[in-house]
């Protein structure tokens, strides 16, 4: 008797093998069951994503998307592996942008848009000459001549570098004029003394001849939404300069108030830009500096003071915070904030290749004593002001050329905050 076992042919085996395996093709139906609805609902998603876009580039939208979807984490590690490994300033160098503004600030303008329409009738001009002349008469004496009550811009900008450029740190006024008197001035500087080929750009504001107003986005941070974060369209021969605001609210470490609402509630302790109703603002830490009254129409927090009392604390280790989720502080990136000096007025630096320490430091040397980080990352900083034309239209300047289009971004509806300032005067061009 043989002890040989039957021989299992080839088409035996397969058909064992495939008898065998229910569980295999169970878990591989379900693994691609799994994989299509995560398809399908990605792609769901993200096409709502890329409908409320504004114009934003990919990059920004498959971020956004992926914030909306509870991937911030990812995206801060992404972020940073790009400004680290990508996006690597020059060191050294001397800046290709030139420090004086006068072209920046004049383009568009021809003459016609500085002087009256056309020119009057022979009968009208007799008119006028002979109004004019009754009212020389009347005039009270050059000494009488009322001059309208404003702030100066600070000392010039002291530039970390040795042999600064020409211009460089130095004050120069810029948009529209508020009854005759600049209300606003830029100054371009570098922010360390080793990535010298970038300019921090700074935009002073004069806040006794202009207003600040808070325009909440569509989308964030939320709550009333009055505008549909829009500058409304009246407002628009009046308005002189608006730029990003906050991160969005969940990221911001504080809270939100707007028109009488607390929409997350404010906590103590951080940054807060506070807007009034009478059309002042002011910088500074909730619970220190502020508490809710009646004339505050908005409260916008976002992290801790940057500067507070005149100082940096980027480095404080009494005060240290993430100043963005992209970076605590070492890697260059887009970053911008707004400060306030001592009289008042308001500061506002907006540029590419920033620490937080340079962000800080360019703070501090324009005289802010406290400063609240707004949004950071290209595209999300961004600021812009304005000249306008004899019949009120506004024409928009990039603070900082290399900017992401959409110069007039805030004037029309917006998904997230910005920060307005309106002249309280009559502007000239």
């Amino acid at each position: 008797m043989s002890n040989d076992l039957p021989e299992v042919t080839a088409p035996e085996r397969k058909r064992h093998a495939r008898r065998s395996s229910p569980i295999l093709r169970l878990i591989f139906l379900v693994v691609s069951l799994a994989l299509l609805g995560t398809a399908f609902w990605a792609g769901f998603t993200f096409q709502g994503t890329y409908a409320r876009a504004n114009g934003e580039p990919t990059e920004v939208i498959v971020a956004t998307w992926m914030r909306d979807n509870s991937m911030g984490p990812l995206v801060a590690k992404l972020e940073d592996l790009y400004y680290t490994y990508v996006s690597k300033p020059e060191v050294g160098g001397t800046p290709t942008l030139s420090a004086d503004v006068t072209a920046e600030d004049a383009a568009g303008l021809d003459p016609a848009d500085l002087e009256p329409p056309s020119l009057p009738s022979a009968a009208a001009s007799a008119a006028a000459s002979a109004a004019a002349s009754a009212a020389a008469s009347a005039a009270p004496s050059p000494s009488a001549t009322l001059v309208v009550e404003h702030l100066n811009p600070p000392p010039p900008l002291t530039s970390p570098v040795p042999n600064p450029e020409p211009d460089e740190g130095i004050w120069q006024p810029v948009g529209s004029r508020v009854a005759g008197v600049p209300a606003m001035y830029v100054a371009r500087v570098r922010a360390d003394n080793v990535h010298t080929s970038y300019y921090a750009s700074v935009l002073w504001i004069d806040t006794l001849l202009a207003d600040a107003m808070f325009i909440p986005g569509y989308e964030e941070p939320g709550g009333p939404n009055p505008f549909n974060g829009a500058l409304p369209k009246e407002l628009w021969p009046i308005v002189l300069a608006n730029f990003n605001g906050a991160f969005r609210l969940e990221d911001s470490m504080g809270g939100y108030y707007y028109g009488g609402e607390i929409v997350k509630p404010l906590v103590d302790g951080k940054a807060s830009t506070v807007f009034y109703q009478d059309g002042s603002i002011k910088v500074g830490k909730w619970g220190r500096d502020f508490k809710i009254t009646d004339d505050i129409q908005a409260v916008r927090q976002n992290l801790n003071l940057i500067v507070d009392k005149g100082r940096s604390k980027v480095s404080s280790p009494t005060d240290n915070v993430v100043w963005g989720a992209t970076t605590d502080k070492e890697n260059l990136a887009w970053r911008a904030a707004i400060g306030q000096l001592a009289d008042g007025s308001i500061i506002y630096v907006g540029s590419p290749f920033l620490s937080a320490d340079g962000l800080a430091d360019t703070l501090v040397g324009a005289g802010a004593q406290e400063a609240m980080v707004l949004d950071m990352n290209n595209w999300w900083t961004a600021g812009f002001y304005f000249r306008h034309k004899i019949n009120g239209t506004p024409l928009c300047r990039k603070l900082d050329p290399s900017i992401a289009e959409g110069c007039d971004r805030f004037l029309y509806p917006y998904k997230r905050d910005s920060f307005q300032f309106l002249a309280n005067s009559p502007l000239s061009p």
